[in-house]
C-alpha cells in the first residue's frame, strides 16, 4: 500500500526559537462563548465577537458586558469592521450582510448578501471595499477535510463594493482563510492547506511571503507598532504529510473510513478509542504527554513585517485551547478565538510578548 506512486512530503517548520513549545494560552484568561469563530474591533474600541448565529459586543473583560448586537439565520463565518461603524458578517452558506453597530442593514450594502459561498474571513480595505476569503463551499468540517485531500483550489478572494460590483482578485486557492491589507495598500491572503501567506496583485501571480508554515494559517491581524499577529488553528502533522503523499493510502482512508475518523487535523482533541494512533505512545500514566502526536493544537505567532517569527502563545496536545482561528491585540493585550475551548482568551500583555 505504501511506496507506490509516492509524492515527496511537503516540509514542515520547526517549533524551535520564537516558535519553542509553551503554554500560554492554557495560561490566559477566559470567557466561555457559545460556538465563536472570528473577532474584530470597533470604531468605539469595543470588541465584536461571532458566537454561533449572533454578533456579540464586548465593551470591558467582563462576562456580563456581553450583549446581543444581532443575530442570523445562519452561522456567523466572518468579520469586519469599517472606520464608519459598518460591520460585515459572513454567513455560513448565506453569503455577506453588512450592518450597522445597531445591527440594522447598512444603507447601500442591502444587496450584498448573496453571491459569496462560504467566508471564511473579511476585511475592509483602505478604499472603503470589502475583501472577502470565499472557501467555495466548504461549509463544515467533513467538506473541509475532503478539501484538504482533493489537493485542488476551490477558494477565491472577492472584492465587494458598497455599488454591488464583484471582482475576483485570485482563484484557485486552498482553503483562504485570512485575508488583510497592509499599510503598502498590498493584498495577502492565508491558504490554510498551502501553509502560506501570499501577496495577490492583479497583473502578477500570487507571492508567498511566508511558507512551510508549522500549522494551518487562519486569520491575520496587523500589530500596532508594525507586524502581524496570525492564528494557526491546528499544527501539520507529520503523519498527516505522510499519507498526502501516499495517494493509494490516501484514496482507501477516503473511501471506506468516516471523515470524522480521518487522519486529519481538527479544532479540538477527541476522547475517542477510534482516534487514529490511539496506540502511538500518546499517553503515560494515563495522562496525555505535552509532546505527543496531535491533530489539534493551539497556535498565535507574532511576525515582524517581514513575516518573521518573534514569539509565539500556544496550548500543546495535552491542553484544551486548541482551533485558534482568530486572534488580535485589544488593550494592549493579546486575545484569540479557541474554536477547541469555546473561548475568548485574554493571553498576555503585548509588551510582555514581544
Amino acid at each position: 500500500m505504501f511506496g507506490l506512486n509516492r509524492k515527496q512530503p511537503a516540509r514542515i517548520s520547526l517549533l524551535d526559537g520564537p516558535l519553542c513549545p509553551n503554554d500560554m494560552l492554557e495560561q490566559a484568561v477566559a470567557l466561555p462563548i457559545d460556538a465563536p469563530d472570528d473577532i474584530c474591533v470597533a470604531p468605539d474600541g469595543s470588541l465584536l465577537v461571532s458566537s454561533g448565529k449572533r454578533v456579540l459586543r464586548l465593551r470591558d473583560w467582563q462576562s456580563d458586558s456581553l450583549t446581543v448586537i444581532s443575530e442570523f439565520n445562519h452561522e456567523v463565518t466572518a468579520l469586519a469592521c469599517r472606520a464608519d461603524g459598518v460591520i460585515a458578517v459572513g454567513l455560513n452558506g448565506g453569503g455577506i450582510r453588512l450592518i450597522t453597530q445597531e445591527g440594522d442593514a447598512a444603507p447601500g450594502w442591502e444587496g450584498q448578501e448573496n453571491g459569496v459561498q462560504e467566508a471564511t474571513a473579511c476585511t475592509f480595505a483602505s478604499d472603503g471595499t470589502l475583501l472577502v476569503a470565499d472557501a467555495g463551499g466548504i461549509d463544515d468540517q467533513a467538506s473541509r477535510l475532503h478539501d484538504l485531500y482533493s489537493e485542488t483550489g476551490n477558494g477565491q478572494l472577492i472584492r465587494m463594493t458598497e455599488t454591488g460590483d464583484r471582482s475576483v482578485i485570485a482563484s484557485g486557492l486552498r482553503l483562504p482563510y485570512g485575508v488583510i491589507e497592509t499599510a503598502a495598500k498590498e493584498v495577502l491572503v492565508c491558504e490554510s492547506w498551502s501553509a502560506r501567506i501570499s501577496q495577490l496583485s492583479s497583473d502578477a501571480p500570487p507571492k508567498a511571503v511566508l511558507q512551510d508554515a508549522p500549522g494551518y494559517p487562519a486569520r491575520i491581524h496587523a500589530l500596532s507598532g508594525g507586524g502581524y499577529i496570525l492564528s494557526l488553528f491546528a499544527r501539520r502533522d507529520p503523519l498527516i504529510e505522510f499519507v498526502l503523499s501516499e495517494p493509494a493510502f490516501m484514496n482507501r482512508m477516503k473511501a471506506e473510513i468516516d471523515p470524522a475518523h480521518w487522519i486529519a487535523p481538527r479544532f479540538a482533541a477527541r476522547a475517542d478509542y477510534r482516534v487514529p494512533i490511539q496506540m502511538g505512545a500518546a499517553r503515560l500514566f494515563g495522562d496525555i504527554k505535552p509532546w505527543a502526536p496531535s491533530f489539534s493544537y493551539g497556535l498565535v505567532v507574532i511576525l515582524d513585517k517581514n513575516f518573521l517569527p518573534l514569539a509565539s502563545a500556544q496550548s500543546r496536545a495535552n491542553g484544551t485551547r486548541h482551533g485558534i482561528t482568530a486572534a488580535l491585540e485589544w488593550r494592549g493585550e493579546l486575545i484569540a478565538i479557541s474554536k477547541g475551548s469555546n473561548e475568548l482568551l485574554k493571553v498576555t500583555a503585548m509588551d510582555q510578548l514581544i
